[in-house]
């Protein structure tokens, strides 16, 4: 996929310490703004007008042990993006207001070692691409949650550093003129 139109790949580096407010009293919740990239891009006007792309994390680290997490019954961390994409799906309890199943907002997710579960390989079975909007357009807002949703919070993550790398493709898009306008034969 993204072998066919490399341009449109885009590998973003994010830190929390970098995150704009930076992390002293909470990492689990970090914005970025990962609009800026359009002012580097080589193909800005592709990328700006994109209303979906397809992400994936590819690397993730968080300054925590296994132990810290077995201690605090965590299992794994689900990275977030704020918005939820209707080609994602995830399990949520069932109430009056919700269904069994939810759009979801989850890009990713990353085993912690807690020494209570058994977790599949993630190397021979890593993240893989999700749908989702246009996250070049403004900030975007990265939450870290636990196996049931919730945030990991102040206690596990306060002042705690983590880094992620994700891997951006934006499909190529229909040339504006071609899909308005009518073919035109001299």
């Amino acid at each position: 996929m993204e072998q066919t139109n490399p341009t449109n790949l885009y590998n973003v580096y994010l830190n929390a310490s970098d995150c704009l407010g930076g992390i002293t009293t909470r990492s689990d919740i970090c914005r970025f703004d990962i609009g800026s990239i359009l002012s580097q891009a080589p193909n800005a006007e592709e990328l700006e007008n994109a209303g979906a792309c397809l992400i994936k994390v590819k690397y993730f680290q968080i300054e925590r042990t296994a132990t810290q997490f077995t201690t605090d019954d965590t299992s794994l961390i689900q990275i977030r993006l704020i918005n939820q994409y209707p080609n994602n799906i995830e399990s949520a309890p069932l109430t009056p207001k919700n269904k069994n199943v939810v759009s979801s907002n989850i890009i990713g997710i990353v085993g912690v070692g807690n020494t209570d579960y058994s977790y599949s390989d993630f190397q021979s079975n890593p993240n893989d691409y999700v749908a989702i909007a246009n996250p070049f357009r403004n900030q975007i807002e990265i939450q870290l949650t636990d196996q049931d949703g919730d945030l990991l919070g102040t206690a596990a993550t306060a002042g705690k550093d983590w880094a992620l790398w994700l891997c951006i493709y934006v499909p190529p898009q229909v040339d504006i003129l071609t899909k308005n306008m009518p073919a035109l034969n001299y």
